[in-house]
């Protein structure tokens, strides 16, 4: 349902209207209070294509700022803000960086730092460039397992065929960097992505150097319990 801004600014159907997001300031998934609102006279004077509203994590208090789109229609007095926002802070993707080799690390870093900053297109780009340096790393067979993997994922994920398609295509086609002919990716779609290669690379990588540290702590334990015995 549209929000509604009518020309006695009245702000309660904008107020009344929560949304739930990840805090970009404490990383809550928390609901959001309208703070600060657009004025009436003003997107009537000016027409902006969007506008931005000022809201309150529930969580921490910080603000979080949220641009929509706006509706104007000729001979009304009521402005029509439609609920499909974007989040103009996003939280900062963490990940388990040190389990990963170098330059997959790296790469997959700079794909998270463009993610945060809904610079979908160039995430997409770094997580190609990442699935690329993940396959050089695994050696001649590297390409065959990651495609394999993100196969496996896909029933797991429960991701349909048209996305999943679009998916693969980005991360695994060509040979460079950036290809500008590739379909552009939107926020749930980059969303889809970042749950998958957070998948791929956690079962390619991640699982193997935890599984070992945990054998290798295992050893330390019996070793350590040998020695306290003689």
């Amino acid at each position: 349902m549209n929000m509604i801004l009518p020309s006695n600014n009245d702000p309660t159907k904008i107020i009344d209207r929560h949304f739930i997001v990840k805090c970009p300031h404490c990383g809550t998934v928390s609901g959001l209070s309208a703070i600060s609102v657009p004025h009436y006279d003003l997107l009537r004077r000016y027409e902006p294509k969007s506008v931005g509203v000022a809201y309150q994590c529930d969580a921490c208090q910080q603000t979080v700022f949220l641009r929509f789109p706006v509706l104007y229609k000729w001979g009304s007095k009521e402005v029509e803000i439609p609920d499909d926002y974007t989040e103009i802070e996003r939280p900062k993707e963490e990940y388990e960086f040190s389990y990963l080799p170098d330059a997959v690390a790296a790469d997959f870093r700079e794909a998270l730092t463009c993610y945060s900053n809904s610079c979908f297109n160039a995430f997409g780009a770094m997580c190609r460039r990442g699935i690329q340096s993940a396959s050089a790393d695994l050696g001649a067979e590297g390409k065959d397992r990651v495609l394999k993997q993100i196969e496996d994922l896909k029933d797991i994920a429960e991701i349909d065929g048209d996305t999943f398609d679009l998916l693969k295509t980005i991360v695994l086609a060509g040979h460079d960097g950036a290809h500008p002919h590739l379909p552009e990716l939107s926020a749930g779609r980059a969303e889809v992505l970042l749950g998958l290669m957070k998948d791929v690379l956690y079962q390619l990588f991640v699982r193997k150097r935890k599984i070992q540290e945990a054998a290798e702590k295992r050893k330390e334990d019996i070793a350590a319990k040998k020695n306290a015995g003689s």
